[in-house]
């Protein structure tokens, strides 16, 4: 059964519009990875939709309030929670005094992908960002309508309750 976005849109939430690599979209679209590591980035709960580079917008997600920490830190939320390479997380977040992890509660899978040249069809200014954009802006609200009326069929919630501990070792 498919649905529009906007039957699950929080218009309390911020809304943003980020982009990741095709193999991080397969990650998060398999469940696998449910935290996106950043050097900096939004630190309070959003929803966005995410433009995979190369193809386009392929899902809308849900994201609590990033976990932030020493580079050691966030490799090591990622590798007891979800099985994340230590070393590569660290080089990743390389010389920084701190990183980001962002948690991924939940993902709704477009039943169409959105092209760039779908969105610059509706708004010509249209960048894909390298960090975000805010679409909920007065000036992106034609282009936020078009998001939120496209149709999702697979949706997958990330059960963040029995990881709670794990987090609370490193957070509390």
């Amino acid at each position: 059964m498919t649905q529009p976005i906007a039957m699950i849109y929080d218009d309390q939430l911020p809304t943003l519009l980020v982009a990741l690599h095709p193999d991080a979209t397969t990650a998060v679209l398999s469940g696998h990875k449910i935290l996106e590591f950043r050097k900096r980035f939004f630190a309070k709960p959003f929803q966005a939709f995410v433009y995979t580079t190369g193809r386009g917008i392929q899902f809308f997600m849900r994201c609590g309030a990033a976990y932030q920490g020493s580079p050691a830190t966030i490799a090591k939320l990622g590798t007891l929670v979800q099985h994340s390479d230590f070393a590569a997380t660290m080089r990743y977040l390389g010389p920084q005094k701190s990183g980001v992890a962002v948690p991924i509660q939940a993902t709704y899978r477009l039943t169409s992908t959105v092209t760039l040249a779908d969105l610059r069809a509706v708004a010509p200014q249209v960048a894909i960002p390298q960090t975000y954009t805010f679409l909920d802006q007065p000036q992106r609200a034609k282009l936020l309508t078009y998001l939120t009326r496209q149709s999702y069929d697979l949706h997958h919630q990330v059960d963040w309750r029995r990881r709670q501990p794990m987090v609370d070792t490193l957070f509390s």
